[in-house]
């Protein structure tokens, strides 16, 4: 029997083994299933990825920080794709980061929201000299900014002013206010009279400018506006103004300064940061009440105050294009620092905040400008005794969402923008002809059933079954009945919504014109307008002078990427434009460099200390200085700014722009400006002032001049082209070929 019992078992003993054979089989086919399908995975991800790099607009927003809020709404309703933590893989079409420039090294393409340099142009000794600077050149112009000394480079002068006031007597007495060289959000500002106030902490640059006093106020509270505008190119430059701002308003009733008052911060000054702090807040969330509100609220207050607002948004307009021209010379600079000619690098933009202040006769004033203005649209909110809830503004959202929103329309990529407006209009007519044909949709005619309907139950019988089913067929009969009765007045509305279908078909083009006229409306109902080069081109033309300066101030930078020109470099600019020829030495122009660059590094002591390469030489606006004196000294003029014309026009005509770097870096405002074509190597690009001084005979005479320098004789074709470019053009055809024959030499023959 254990013998029996020890061969059955050995018979049952192959069996397991099949079991785990097909086990292991089953495993083998649903690892496969696993495979393929992760494999169909990893393609429509990959396909997607393509389908995400090719056609939709990415936005970066991992550094966005206090932004992130009204970027990502404004991201979401446009139908762009976000990246949160940011793109390692590929370059995404816009970074909007909150940090500087130069905190992304990583960023090699697209857009970034920042310039470089901007937080130190936006400065308020940067931004107020190059203002000063202006005011210069154009006194009458650049008047919409208080008198402004560096501190502590200018205390000597800013004592005596004070001291002349006092002797002066003026009323009311004098005040002034100083300001933090890179201060923000009112932190370090303070008002004073007497110039042994002011203490200079661990050795920091201020600003101090004239308190303005005569302010225009609102229910006895002063009050700023906060402008923003959009910087959208350097080159070509281009720059838009928001129509919605804010307006910040102090928490205590204004009073003129006095010494018992003098320290009130929060009866002086408007900024939003400082002035939540205070128990007289308000959070109203109307747009005409409130310690915030917003501009247009604001100005309607004006306008039925009886006061012109239209004029005052002019003359807002004015000022932001006067004073970003002022400030883009130094923004080039900066900018061929970090991305120098023939290096990749992305494009920038930037929405700046610009702090205006209206005076008693309703004359703005600008206050400064903020590099990085807040654009979060949160607020503290009080819920108890000390505990503050962060809530949504309304105000702050109805002003920045749209701000946002439009400005990523403007600088997104052009092509992409079509295909997703292409995209956005298929998906737009899809909704419209759904909605359309479920409105015009017919309802189905009712079709006769017979249908029973059996009820079972334990303790049912047939003859309650039967009952059941009898009802059920005698509710059907009277139902037919009513179709019936109705079916004239079905056939009726069938013939009804067949022509309304019909029509229907027809209005597909009439579907694709209001989509058209959606997106045309869209666009028109931005709130940004652009002002430069749309509106102000030509009131802006002249002031752009120093453009020219910084083309040349980077052409003679001697190591690329720099910011300061050596004594090489400033060498050189004086010999290739031939100032020597001037009666400028060698030696003379050596001493002009080591005494501006003494002096530049006494203006900036925060700037200058250090080894770096780019704290090393003369600054741009030193080599601006040097550019006023040598104009000064040897091309004297009535005015400051025809004399510096003059030298420029000279150092242009010198380098005879053959040169293609510096045919890049010369703005090619000022040729367009005297009507000539800009070519390279052009023998007839003369100042503006020779040209208007110019007749028939001296322009001919000067041009055969210069071609016999040349040692060729010049054609018929050269002559007619240089006259009919230039805007005093009094002669006739005949007169040329007449002047050809006189002047014809028998060896040409």
């Amino acid at each position: 029997m254990a013998a029996s019992k020890s061969f059955l078992d050995s018979l049952k003993k192959p069996e397991p083994t099949s079991f785990k054979m097909t086990d292991f089989r089953r495993e083998l086919h649903l690892r496969h299933k696993r495979d393929e399908h992760a494999k169909k995975e990893r393609m429509k991800a990959l396909q997607e990825s393509k389908l995400i790099s090719k056609y939709a607009i990415t936005i970066d927003t991992s550094r966005a920080r206090s932004n992130c809020d009204v970027l990502r709404m404004c991201v979401k309703e446009l139908g762009f794709k976000e990246y949160p933590f940011g793109r390692k893989d590929n370059c995404c079409d816009v970074h909007w980061h909150a940090c500087h420039f130069e905190d992304n090294p990583e960023v090699y393409g697209g857009k970034v929201n920042k310039f470089s340099g901007m937080g130190e142009i936006c400065s308020k000794m940067t931004l107020f000299r190059c203002l000063d600077i202006m005011r210069d050149l154009f006194p009458t112009d650049y008047d919409f900014y208080p008198r402004t000394w560096y501190l502590p480079a200018q205390f000597h002068e800013f004592s005596c002013e004070i001291r002349k006031m006092h002797e002066r007597r003026v009323k009311p007495k004098p005040t002034f206010i100083v300001k933090p060289d890179t201060g923000a959000q009112g932190d370090g500002i303070y008002l004073l009279r007497e110039p042994n106030e002011y203490s200079s902490f661990n050795g920091k640059c201020h600003v101090a400018q004239e308190y303005m006093s005569n302010v225009y106020l609102i229910d006895k509270f002063k009050f700023d506006f906060r402008i923003y505008v959009l910087l959208k190119s350097l080159e070509p430059l281009e720059f838009y103004i928001c129509q919605e701002g804010l307006a910040r308003f102090s928490t205590l009733p204004y009073e003129n300064p006095t010494n018992k008052n003098i320290h009130e911060s929060f009866m002086h000054l408007t900024n939003y940061s400082l002035n939540k702090r205070s128990s007289t807040f308000n959070r109203s969330d109307r747009d005409d009440e409130g310690s915030k509100r917003t501009l247009t609220s604001v100005l309607r207050r004006i306008a039925m105050n009886g006061h012109d607002s239209n004029k005052v948004w002019k003359s807002i307009e004015r000022i932001v294009c006067k004073t970003i021209v002022a400030i883009v010379p130094e923004m080039k600079v900066e900018y061929q620092a970090a991305v120098p000619p023939g290096k990749t690098g992305p494009s920038c933009f930037q929405v700046l905040g610009f702090d205006i202040l209206l005076l008693h006769n309703l004359k703005p004033i600008l206050l400064e400008i903020n590099a990085s203005p807040s654009l979060s649209l949160d607020s503290e909110q009080e819920v108890s005794p000390g505990v503050f809830e962060y809530v949504i503004s309304p105000k702050d959202e109805e002003v920045k969402y749209p701000l946002i929103r439009d400005t990523l329309l403007h600088v997104v990529p052009i092509d992409k923008l079509k295909y997703f407006r292409k995209r956005k209009k298929r998906r737009l007519l899809k909704k419209l002809k759904a909605s359309s044909s479920q409105k015009m949709k017919r309802p189905e005619p009712l079709v006769k059933q017979r249908t029973s309907i059996v009820i079972i139950k334990a303790d049912e019988s047939d003859e309650e079954k039967r009952e059941v089913n009898v009802t059920q067929q005698m509710s059907e009969m009277h139902m037919d009945i009513d179709s019936s009765a109705s079916h004239g007045e079905s056939t009726a509305r069938d013939a009804n919504s067949d022509d309304e279908r019909e029509s229907n078909l027809k209005s597909d083009t009439e579907l694709d014109e209001e989509v058209d006229n959606y997106f045309e409306t869209k666009l028109r109902e931005s709130c940004l307008k652009q002002l430069y080069p749309a509106i102000y081109d030509e009131e802006c033309e002249r002031y752009r002078i120093l453009e020219r300066v910084a083309g040349l101030f980077i052409y003679f930078l001697g190591i690329r990427g720099s910011l300061r020109i050596g004594p090489t470099g400033f060498r050189t600019f004086a010999r290739k434009c031939r100032l020597n020829r001037k009666g400028m030495t060698n030696a003379s122009v050596d001493i002009m460099y080591i005494d501006l660059q003494r002096r530049w590094d006494h203006m900036n002591p925060e700037r200058t200390s250090g080894s770096g390469i780019k704290s090393i030489g003369l600054c741009y606006q030193g080599f601006l200085d040097a550019c006023i004196e040598i104009a000064r000294r040897k091309f004297y003029a009535p005015s400051k700014i025809e004399m510096l014309e003059n030298l420029v026009d000279h150092c242009e005509l010198s380098l005879n722009l053959k040169d293609n770097d510096l045919a890049n870096n010369l703005p090619r405002l000022h040729f367009r400006r005297l009507g000539l074509q800009y070519r390279q190597g052009s023998l007839y690009a003369m100042p503006r002032r020779i040209m208007e001084q110019m007749t028939e005979e001296t322009t001919i005479e000067d041009l055969l001049k210069a071609h016999e320098k040349k040692l060729r004789q010049p054609s018929k074709e050269d002559i007619e082209s240089f006259l009919r470019r230039s805007r005093r053009t009094i002669y006739q055809p005949s007169s040329t070929a007449a002047v050809l024959s006189a002047h014809r030499s028998p060896d040409s023959e």
